[in-house]
């Protein structure tokens, strides 16, 4: 019997190197099809969440109910502001949908999708896989864009429509380089001009990010000589710039609110602020920023990396993608600068996903500097240099990654429990269940929207008024009379306290009310804090109880009348 042996070494691979290629492009795919599905996952967990409307958002429910779609690019109640095209979008759902909370969100929802997805698809282009697969991860958990999903504002389609646009100019500059046909850049910039068109009227920071990348990447075109394609840029920008320029002029007609400046602190500078100011202003602005809306900690990692990411673009032939973002960025520091658009907060939120591309790219370079230093050493090259480098890129990697950690662990608690703004809907939903004849329901003054919304609305609910602190001289006693004539209960109902307000601005109000009946009942969803929303039953019909509670002087809030 012959015996066969069997060369047990493995057989060669006899894969060609495209095949090899279009496998490891199917992997990376997946990696960034992964993080974009969790984050997308996230952001659908917190819209559909079971939160009532707050404040401003039910100030914007009340115009999209109210108003025609004609009256909604005019001046809109509770001095609220934002673009038409948003609010086209948000009354066509609420219209089609069925006008629930989830309904009134989608635009947000959809604005953080689309941003989400456009920041992987930036970020391959600008920085590369690696790049993209960290800038994702970093947009998918980012605390701002997933509460912007679920809110009844335009902030989380600013963000959107600023990925567009960068994304569409960028585009531009590459076809228009790849072309042999020079008359096919006319083609492209046509579609770039009609695509500033339509994103434009959805966002009213698109001028800054319009107007400040096309500074950018013309900018880097003129460096490059490539005086035709930066007069194509340049012109293509003007519909966008247009229509930016006539919602800055609309919006400039109506009334602003002229809280704004202390709302955003860290966001201006300060009025009439000199060249030192200045200085001194921005420190605090970019540690204002890496709060909110990013929930960053260590401000100065991140300006490193968003400093450092462009710089490394253009090192790897992506100068024009560093000219659109530092373009932006240069116009976004003038705006604020200048106080005329904040670079902190909601407001803000457009910057979101730029600076996290920006900061993907420093990581990404850190570590491609790591991974050629462990080659050099690997290779034999035992000097400092190489030692210094692999120990800096590793010091900017750890760094990164606990700056960025308190924005991973705010969006995975959002994701667990999504954050609640006011709980006055569940407030008022407990309290018409317990109410019966000769109850009414007086509510704080800042809690109007919720009774225009959810209880005069659909219920009917017995709601006279509205409690007010207020001066000796602008009060009217009498009110309180006229608000509880026949009354045998009283609902005080209280939801988020306006920031105006003192902090024992409720429990100021109970006291005012001891003369009037005895507090029988009283749920506080947090007991214990003066600023609890919640609700306290008193019985007009019971002896009072002597107050044991006194207050320090305030001549601004020191009568109690009812509003209608």
């Amino acid at each position: 019997m012959q015996l066969v042996t069997v060369d047990s070494a493995p057989s060669p691979d006899t894969s060609s190197p495209a095949e090899a290629g279009r496998s490891g492009a199917i992997w990376r795919w997946l990696a960034i099809g992964l993080v974009l599905l969790v984050g997308i996952a996230g952001q659908v967990r917190v819209w559909a969440s079971d939160r009532g409307l707050w404040a401003d958002e039910i100030y914007i429910a009340v115009n999209l109910r109210g108003k025609s779609w004609w009256e909604l690019t005019g001046p809109l109640a509770y001095s609220q502001i934002a673009p038409p095209g948003w609010l086209f979008t948000s009354k066509l759902f609420y219209h089609k949908l069925g006008g629930d909370e989830q309904a009134l969100r989608l635009a947000g929802l959809l604005g953080a999708a689309i941003t989400l997805v456009l920041t992987a698809v930036l970020a391959r282009r600008a920085i590369g896989w690696g790049g993209a697969v960290l800038a994702s991860a970093l947009a998918a958990l980012s605390p701002g864009l997933l509460y912007y999903a679920g809110e009844l504002k335009q902030y989380s389609t600013e963000a959107a429509a600023a990925m567009v646009l960068l994304l569409a100019m960028g585009l531009f500059v590459e076809h228009d380089q790849r072309s042999a046909d020079p008359r096919r850049r006319w083609l492209y910039a046509a579609a770039l001009a009609a695509t500033g068109l339509v994103v434009a009227p959805f966002s009213f920071s698109a001028i800054i990010v319009v107007a400040g990348a096309t500074a950018g990447g013309v900018l880097v075109l003129l460096l490059s000589r490539r005086f035709g394609t930066a007069l194509a840029l340049g012109l293509a920008a003007i519909p966008a710039l247009s229509v930016g320029a006539l919602m800055v002029w609309r919006r400039m007609q109506y009334t602003i609110p002229g809280n704004q400046y202390s709302i955003f602190r860290t966001g201006f500078p300060p009025e009439h602020a000199g060249p030192s100011d200045l200085v001194a202003w921005l420190p605090r602005m970019w540690s204002g920023f890496a709060t909110d809306p990013l929930g960053w900690h260590y401000p100065l990692v991140l300006l490193v990396l968003v400093i450092a990411g462009p710089v490394a673009m253009a090192l790897r032939g992506k100068a024009i993608w560093a000219g659109l973002l530092g373009g932006l960025g240069v116009a976004a520091l003038g705006a604020a600068a200048l106080r005329a658009y904040p670079w902190e907060g909601r407001i803000a939120v457009y910057l979101l996903a730029p600076v996290l591309v920006a900061a993907a790219a420093g990581v990404d370079a850190a570590v491609r500097v790591a991974v050629h230093t462990v080659r050099s050493l690997r290779s034999g090259d035992r000097g400092w240099r190489p030692a210094t480098a692999l120990v800096a890129a590793a010091v900017a990697i750890v760094m990164t990654g606990v700056a960025a950690t308190p924005s991973f662990a705010d969006g995975a608690d959002q994701v667990r429990e999504p954050r609640y703004r006011d709980q006055g809907r569940d407030i008022l939903n407990e309290v018409a269940a317990q109410l019966r004849p000769g109850d009414v329901i007086i509510l704080y003054r800042f809690s109007r929207p919720f009774a225009d919304w959810y209880g005069r609305g659909g219920r009917k609910l017995p709601i006279p008024g509205f409690f007010r602190l207020t001066s000796a001289d602008t009060c009217q006693p009498g009110s309180v009379d006229t608000a509880l004539a026949g009354a045998q209960r009283l609902w005080f109902v209280r939801a988020a306290r306006f920031s105006g307000d003192p902090i024992d601005y409720f429990d100021r109000v109970l006291a005012a009310l001891d003369d009037r009946g005895r507090v029988v009942d009283s749920h506080l969803w947090s007991p214990g804090d003066v600023d609890s929303s919640g609700w306290t039953l008193i019985d007009l019909t019971a002896p009072p109880q002597p107050s044991q509670t006194t207050f320090p002087p305030d001549p601004s809030h020191a009568c109690l009348d009812v509003i209608q």
